[in-house]
Parts: structure tokens; C-alpha cells; sequence
């Protein structure tokens, strides 16, 4: 009895394992079926009536004049009075909208650099020095958004190649590799300095972190107290419990992961140039319970995380809105840089002091950080 192996390889038949497989791949385009929050159509969509023309306008000056024409009693030659020729107004239909369908291309084959066993035991002794990066960029009615975290000490690959691979895998124009790279560089500029700045453990440096993160049509928006002097609790292991918790989508892991690592950076190059915020509001009553934390009236609901689904014209104003507090804050840190604050010497600098026993004014005794 012959086996049907062996009875293919007698008559010639084909011979799946020697078969060449994944020479074409469809993953570029499945990203762009707005099945993920990487790539977001910014498509417009059009009105094709009169009927829904009128429907969009804001002005109630603008439609006096629909209703002046209306007192005209013209007939079509249907007979209906009121409707000019040709005007039957008939219930608002949007254009059906263009399916998209996975194509697929050639696949390429990635080169990636090689090392001996020897340079990868030495570059994984390095110190790794993680800085968010951030990526918005506009294509073929499409916008993209990624945020990772860049090693600066990173030998392995170069922002150049790392680059090139991602135009590759995401069918993106060679041009936008010089997007990427500018905004890897800007990234390690910008934070290189906070991502160094080592504090002595166990000082209970303890800082307010707000998160408010916009992933495909949900926003996360929490409040928390964070200290700064201990690596029990990294981005990461909190964002995954997050997660886990609220029951969301995979794709906030990396999202909230980056946003705590962008604000905490952005804590300690305010704290090393003398702006950490050490006042703490305290509106209590004498001998009543007090801290940063309690709030009798509405009972700490600031401080609990929120989920919320909003439009993507929602999201958008929010976007712009952070995007312009971001840069305001950067300009009054600029001119607040002589108004300097000394909080202990944690970064080296001596500057004007700043009796930190004059801001824990906490009536009743309570204290300033609990």
C-alpha cells in the first residue's frame, strides 16, 4: 500500500513544502479599512441633493429665500403644485460609499543589518534610554498616527533604516522617511536630558500626571499621583492594567504606555530647570480632613478614569486644543525661566530657594503630600 505522499512524488504532483510562500502580502492595505486607528480616512463626505444643500445651511437669513420661491405655485408636469420642473424633492440619499477591498502586492524581502554574537552581548549591556516619539503625518486621504519609543542608545538600527522599513511595510512614499527620521531626532533632542536625570530612590518626589489619550473615536482620560523616585511601577506595567481593567482595545497599551512616558520626561525637564509644581490647593475647613486627593463635594471623581466616544470632529477640536495649551505652556515656562524654584538639589543646580515649609499650608495640620 502506497502512501499518498509517495504517490505524489511518483506522478509529480506538487509538493506544498517546497512551495515559495508569502510572495504577496495585503497588510498595508488591511491597515487602511479603518479596522485600526494607525491610518484614519480624512475623506470628506459630499451632499447630493438640494434637499440636504438645504438641510446643512446654518443661516436662517439663507432660507427665507428657499421659501420665497416655495410661493410661487409653479406645476411640473407631474402636477404637483409648488415643485418646479425637474425639483421633486425626494428623501435625502448619500452617495454609497466606495467599498474597500484588501489588495495585495509583491512582498519584499527586509535586510536587516547582521552583528556577531559578541556586538549584540555588548549592546545589550547598554542602558536603555527609551524617548517617546510621535508621528502625524497626511497621505492619499489618509492620516497617519503612531507613537512608539526610541532607544537612545539604540546600535541595532539607525533612524535612516528604520525609516526606510516602515515606508516599506506601510506602501508609504519614499519621501516620508525623511518625516520619520526628523521626528525620531526631534524626540531624542527634546527629552535626551530628562531621560538621563536619575533621582535617589526613595525621596517620595511625588508629581500629578493627567492622561487624556485619542485612539479611534475613544478617548481615556484619567488623573493620578505618580512618584517620580521609584521604578517599582514602569508606563508600561501600568498601561497594561489599565487596560486590563477598563476592558480596552489592544491598541491603548502602546498608546497610554507613550503618553505617561511623554508626561513624566516632561515633569522632570520642567523639575530640573526649577518649575516643578510643589503648591497644593487646600480649601478645607480648619481641623477638617485635607490632602491632595480628598475632595468633599464631588467625592474624588476627578481622580477616576473616564471613557468616552466621541466624533472624529470631537477629537480633532481636542487634538487642536491640547496641541495649542502644549504650546502655551512652553512659552510661559519660557518666561517663567528666572522665577526658579530650589527643590532639594536633585538636579545639580543652585538656584534661588524657596522655603518649601511656606507651602505646606494646609490648615488643620494636614500634610502637604500624604
Amino acid at each position: 500500500m502506497m502512501s499518498a505522499a509517495a504517490e505524489d512524488r511518483l506522478s509529480g504532483g506538487p509538493n506544498l513544502s517546497s512551495t515559495p510562500q508569502a510572495l504577496r502580502t495585503g497588510f498595508a492595505s488591511r491597515l487602511r479599512l479603518d479596522q485600526t486607528s494607525l491610518f484614519v480616512s480624512t475623506h470628506p463626505t459630499t451632499r447630493s441633493n438640494r434637499r440636504a444643500t438645504v438641510n446643512a445651511i446654518q443661516s436662517y437669513a439663507e432660507l427665507d429665500d428657499d421659501f420665497d420661491d416655495d410661493d410661487d405655485e409653479t406645476y411640473s408636469d407631474t402636477g404637483i403644485p409648488g415643485t418646479p420642473m425637474g425639483m421633486i424633492d425626494r428623501p435625502s440619499v448619500a452617495p454609497p460609499a466606495e467599498r474597500k477591498t484588501e489588495v495585495k502586492k509583491a512582498a519584499s524581502k527586509t535586510r536587516h543589518a547582521t552583528y556577531s554574537q559578541k556586538q549584540l552581548n555588548d549592546i545589550a549591556n547598554k542602558e536603555e534610554l527609551l524617548v517617546p516619539i510621535r508621528l502625524n503625518l497626511e497621505y492619499d486621504n489618509h492620516r497617519l498616527t503612531d507613537f512608539f519609543m526610541w532607544n537612545i542608545n539604540e546600535e541595532v538600527i539607525t533612524p535612516e533604516a528604520f525609516a526606510m522599513i516602515t515606508c516599506t511595510d506601510l506602501d508609504l512614499p519614499v519621501g516620508f522617511t525623511q518625516n520619520i527620521v526628523q521626528a525620531i531626532r526631534n524626540g531624542v533632542a527634546e527629552y535626551s536630558e530628562a531621560a538621563a536625570i536619575k533621582l535617589p530612590p526613595d525621596t517620595g518626589l511625588h508629581v500629578v500626571i493627567q492622561l487624556n489619550v485619542n485612539l479611534d473615536k475613544q478617548v481615556y482620560e484619567d488623573k493620578f499621583e505618580w512618584d517620580l523616585s521609584t521604578d517599582d511601577l514602569t508606563a508600561e506595567e501600568f498601561a497594561r492594567t489599565v487596560v486590563a481593567d477598563l476592558g480596552l482595545a489592544g491598541e491603548f497599551y502602546p498608546a497610554i504606555a507613550h503618553a505617561l512616558h511623554e508626561a513624566l520626561l516632561r515633569i522632570k525637564h520642567d523639575a530640573r530647570d526649577g518649575h516643578l509644581p510643589q503648591e497644593v490647593e487646600n480649601f478645607a475647613a480648619f481641623s477638617a480632613e485635607a490632602g491632595r486627593r480628598v475632595d468633599q463635594e464631588l467625592l474624588g471623581e476627578e481622580w477616576a478614569p473616564t471613557v468616552e466616544v466621541l466624533s472624529q470632529e470631537e477629537i480633532e477640536r481636542r487634538e487642536i486644543e491640547r496641541d495649542r495649551n502644549m504650546r502655551r505652556l512652553k512659552r510661559e515656562s519660557a518666561r517663567m525661566s528666572e522665577q526658579v524654584t530650589d527643590i532639594g538639589g536633585l538636579f545639580g543646580r543652585s538656584k534661588r530657594r524657596r522655603r518649601y515649609d511656606d507651602l505646606e499650608t494646609s490648615r488643620g495640620g494636614s500634610p502637604a503630600y500624604w
